[in-house]
């Protein structure tokens, strides 16, 4: 992660705790889809250097939670 761009650090900061949020609802109620996609979001802005990238794949976490059917 680049700390000297402020929109990629609030934007990673943001997804990351949505992440936390998911993997640790996920935990409590042992849904294996909400700990993946909640570690992946938590992850990835570590990785990806790019503000709009670190947005598409939380849009596309979120979507897959919300899309794919429960287990």
């Amino acid at each position: 992660m680049d700390l000297g761009d402020t929109g990629l650090l609030i934007s990673g900061l943001i997804i990351g705790t949505l992440g936390m949020a998911a993997f640790i609802y996920g935990k409590r109620t042992q849904r294996l889809k909400w700990m993946g996609i909640g570690l992946a979001l938590t992850i990835a802005p570590w990785f990806v250097h790019s503000i709009v990238l670190v947005w598409v794949l939380a849009a596309a976490g979120s979507a897959g939670l919300a899309l794919l059917p429960n287990e």
